[in-house]
């Protein structure tokens, strides 16, 4: 069964004891955590863009913020998101450490804690026991409805400070199982750090100097953690409160057209929430997906197969609401469940 299916959704109401845990220790490691991720690639944008008004910008340090961009956006949606925390498609060992290994290197927490807060998104979408709903929150008391401007701060950025640590035993057993994705959530510091040096490397490779350097730590490093994160943390805020809901989930998710290239199609949430097992999250041929376009150039390499295929038309239909809020018809891609074999 798919970790986030509505099967598990159902066999696991609000309240379920072993969602998150507790203890002030690990409460504090959460936060530092968080506050890292936070003020660390805003302190580094602001330090970019004044060198920049100084020294102007190159084709270097675009090439470092574009190619790295690519890369660790690939590693959470492809790797983190699709791969791990949905299994919507089998690879190699070797391909999944290295996509893992590109997730880690955005900064948004261990391939374990990842998948474990997605899955709990998942199975309590837009309830007290989601992380980061931009309609309610549970800070550990009593469930808190939110105003539009409370929702998408909390969602954003307040959640992963202020909100209840998730279990990641209980979401993501199968991930502490699995030796090689446990070492990469074990070895998440070194490949977050080897996530900024790597551009600041090849900055003072190109260049043979240490400005260089920076210019590549900057821009390939803290700039672009800087912009995937805001990008990802959009799929919580955004994309649970603006945008169409053209099938019924029984939660705010919605279909976030502004947001759906830099998320490489992790915007389309109604339609993932709808159908979470899919690999392909963009469902009409107008909706780009460029994750589905990473995993179909895997695939025609043979180092992807088995891959979960988009839903069937009549699987659509029976999903389909008729409010002003659907987005209307349009050609569904074809459904099959694609193999590179």
């Amino acid at each position: 069964m798919n970790p986030a299916s509505p099967q598990m959704v159902r066999n696991n109401p609000v309240g379920t004891p072993g969602i998150t845990v507790s203890g002030e220790g690990i409460r504090a490691a959460q936060r530092r955590m968080a506050l890292f991720a936070i003020v660390t690639p805003t302190v580094g944008t602001v330090a970019a863009l004044v060198l920049a008004g100084v020294q102007g910008v190159t084709r270097m340090e675009i090439g470092l913020l574009v190619s790295m961009f690519f890369l660790t956006t690939m590693g959470v949606e492809v790797g983190f998101h699709r791969l791990v925390a949905h299994r919507a498609f089998k690879t190699s060992t070797p391909v999944k450490v290295i996509l893992t290994a590109l997730g880690s290197m955005a900064g948004e927490g261990s391939v374990l804690y990842w998948a474990a807060g997605h899955r709990r998104h998942h199975m309590h979408s837009d309830t007290g026991n989601d992380p980061h709903s931009p309609h309610i929150r549970n800070l550990g008391q009593a469930d808190e409805p939110m105003n539009a401007l409370q929702g998408l701060w909390h969602a954003h950025v307040a959640w992963m400070v202020r909100d209840r640590v998730t279990n990641c035993t209980f979401f993501a057993r199968d991930v502490l199982c699995e030796p090689y994705l446990n070492g990469i959530h074990r070895a998440y510091i070194p490949l977050l750090l080897a996530g900024l040096a790597l551009p600041a490397a090849v900055g003072w490779a190109i260049s043979g100097t240490g400005m260089g350097a920076l210019q590549g730590f900057l821009w390939g490093g803290l700039l672009r953690m800087f912009l995937v994160h805001h990008a990802s943390w959009a799929n919580a805020s955004f994309s649970h409160r603006y945008g169409s809901r053209p099938f019924a989930t029984g939660d705010k998710s919605a279909n976030n057209l502004w947001w759906a290239i830099p998320t490489f199609g992790a915007s389309y949430q109604n339609n993932h929430h709808c159908f979470p097992g899919s690999a392909y999250l963009g469902l009409r041929w107008w909706q780009i997906d460029v994750g589905a376009l990473c995993i179909r150039a895997l695939a025609a390499l043979r180092l992807v197969w088995d891959i979960s295929g988009p839903p069937t038309p009549e699987m659509m239909a029976e999903k389909r609401v008729a409010t002003p809020g659907g987005d209307g018809g349009g050609t569904p891609l074809p459904s099959q469940s694609l193999s590179a074999s």
